[in-house]
């Protein structure tokens, strides 16, 4: 019996890590997001980007990653501009995310480069290898972003520590940036990692299991995957409870809509209902959408009504940052709100659509 054991635990210690997943057997692993149908043509395991005038494009997996290795082949032809997209989101807002520059000109340490962290870290070395196949390894394994390319060294960096990276996406697809120029795939593989972020879904896309109204005659409900409200005024609670968090989610709003999400609200009918980060689509209005209510008015950066867009924002005590598809709205330091509370979603205008999806909160300690 303990010989068994023995075997068994020296065979648990030697188990392999997890494979690479191939995602290039055929395109089943990927969508497709803009161009047309002949923007990406595979053929025996390469992916060839077309120009056919319905760009920009990409592709992106269907599923999302968060740490993870992967590793490809590509090749330019005589003028390109690609990249790689990191915890990309679904809503083409890709700069929320992070994109490794892969563009055919030679040489060249700027953040355009190949190698770059696109418009924001230069490559560690120039890229000199054209007309071929080139290789490009990654890990992601938060804070820790590692890319090389032909064997050499591009980045290293600790996102956590990059004023202008350490807000960026935590989660999301991996994908190819089509802006027209020919250009090739091969080879695509990926091996996840173990996730660190353990975000938590507020919203389960079925029902309003964990949200309860608490004010208002808003009439709250839920279709394929999307919260909304359509008539009336109030407010709709979670009953997670939390200090320090980043949230993301999902909007989208027809004309003329009023809302926000709160924070930090006390339990039971409070008179103080923590702090709100506005939403409204009206560029140029007081406290327009990102704006931490009364405390920090954000960028006109504004809610296309139709179009889901994805806020942020990320509170540790009195520090809040908001951002709109990735663009800073709002930072500041001083809310006063500070003790733990729920999340909280509101309809402040009756007869304006105002919905939700992929509600993710990530409680920070």
């Amino acid at each position: 019996m303990l010989v068994s054991l023995v075997a068994t635990l020296v065979a648990l210690s030697a188990a392999p890590e997890a494979p690479y997943r191939d995602l290039l057997q055929s395109m089943d692993a990927w969508d497709r997001v803009g161009g047309d149908d002949g923007s990406f043509k595979f053929d025996n395991g390469v992916v060839n980007f077309i120009q056919t005038g319905s760009e920009p494009a990409a592709l992106l997996t269907k599923e999302d990653y968060e740490n993870f290795e992967i590793e490809f082949d590509f090749e330019f032809g005589d003028w390109v501009e690609s990249g790689l997209y990191i915890h990309a989101p679904r809503n083409g807002a890709y700069r929320a995310g992070i994109e490794v520059e892969l563009e055919s000109h030679l040489g060249g340490v700027t953040p355009i480069s190949t190698g770059a962290i696109f418009r924001v870290v230069p490559p560690k070395a120039a890229w000199t290898k054209k007309d071929d196949w080139n290789t490009c390894h990654v890990l992601m394994d938060w804070p820790r972003l590692v890319v090389h390319i032909n064997g050499t060294l591009m980045q290293d960096i600790d996102l956590s520590t990059h004023a202008d990276l350490r807000y960026t996406l935590r989660r999301g697809a991996i994908g190819f940036q089509h802006q027209g120029w020919k250009f090739a795939v091969r080879n695509v593989r990926v091996k996840a990692l173990p996730d660190t972020e353990h975000g938590i879904a507020l919203f389960n896309g079925k029902d309003l299991t964990g949200w309860k109204p608490v004010e208002g005659n808003a009439q709250w409900q839920t279709d394929n995957g999307v919260l909304s409200v359509t008539k009336g005024s109030g407010y709709l609670q979670h009953e997670k409870v939390c200090k320090d968090f980043d949230l993301r989610l999902y909007v989208r709003t027809k004309p003329n809509a009023n809302g926000g999400v709160f924070f930090r609200w006390p339990e039971g009918e409070p008179k103080e209902r923590g702090q709100e980060v506005q939403i409204f689509d009206f560029v140029g209005a007081s406290m327009c959408t990102g704006s931490v209510y009364g405390v920090a008015r954000a960028d006109d950066l504004g809610l296309t009504p139709g179009k889901w867009e994805l806020l942020q924002v990320l509170a540790r005590g009195s520090h809040v940052v908001t951002f709109i598809n990735g663009v800073k709205g709002a930072e500041t330091d001083k809310v006063t709100a500070l003790q733990p509370g729920h999340i909280v979603l509101q309809a402040h205008k009756d007869g304006a659509t105002l919905e939700h999806k992929d509600i993710v909160l990530v409680p920070v300690e």
